[in-house]
């Protein structure tokens, strides 16, 4: 099935996550709707209780915004990244299910590439 996959990903052992997948959501809900809740759960997995209310009420405190990838350096709502090290990454995904039983599941999906950009001889 088509799903948006968030994933965490991160540069160095250091910064590994045990669990990498963050969430999986309906491939139909906008990239709106998704950088939103992307950058919900960066705030509440890696800020403090402090930065939290602080975020919660809107005091403009946000040093990792959730931002569209971009193609050619225009906005590419299906793509979403948000965080410094480890980083949450969504994107659309196709052929997303899960392999195994409980207690040993795995979820497996296939990667849709990015568009490629036309270009145009002038």
């Amino acid at each position: 099935m088509k799903a948006w996959l968030i994933t965490w990903e991160w540069c160095g052992d250091h910064a590994k996550v045990e669990d990498n997948i963050a969430a999986i959501l309906n491939s139909r809900l906008s990239g709106g709707h998704v950088r939103d809740i992307v950058e919900l759960l960066y705030v509440n997995r890696q800020y403090s209780p402090s930065e939290r209310l602080r975020y919660a009420n809107g005091k403009k405190f946000n040093p990792y915004h959730a931002e569209f990838g971009t193609l050619e350096g225009v906005p590419f709502e299906g793509e979403i990244i948000c965080g410094h090290n480890p980083y949450l990454h969504a994107r659309r995904v196709d052929d997303c299910h899960v392999i195994g039983e409980d207690g040993d599941e795995k979820l497996t999906w296939k990667e849709i590439p990015k568009p490629k950009v036309a270009v145009f001889n002038q």
